[in-house]
C-alpha cells in the first residue's frame, strides 16, 4: 500500500542512495581498493534506480491514485 509518506520516503532514500553511490565511486578512485569499492558503488546506484522504478510502478496501480489524491505538497 503506497501512501504519501511512503512515497516521499522512498524518493528521498533513492536520492540518498544515488548520492552515496557517486561518493563511493569518487572514493574508489582515491583508494587502493578500487575494484571492490567500485562494485559497491555500482550496486548502490542500481539499488537507487530499482527503488525509484518500483515506486513509480506501484504508483501506477489502480488503487494507488485514490490514496495519493489526498497528498498535500
Amino acid at each position: 500500500m503506497l501512501t504519501c509518506k511512503r512515497m516521499r520516503t522512498s524518493v528521498i532514500l533513492s536520492a540518498f542512495l544515488l548520492v552515496l553511490g557517486f561518493a563511493l565511486e569518487i572514493l574508489a578512485e582515491a583508494t587502493l581498493l578500487a575494484v571492490p569499492v567500485g562494485y559497491l558503488a555500482l550496486l548502490v546506484v542500481l539499488a537507487a534506480v530499482a527503488l525509484l522504478a518500483t515506486t513509480f510502478l506501484v504508483s501506477l496501480l489502480p488503487g494507488a491514485s485514490e490514496r495519493l489524491k489526498e497528498c498535500t505538497h
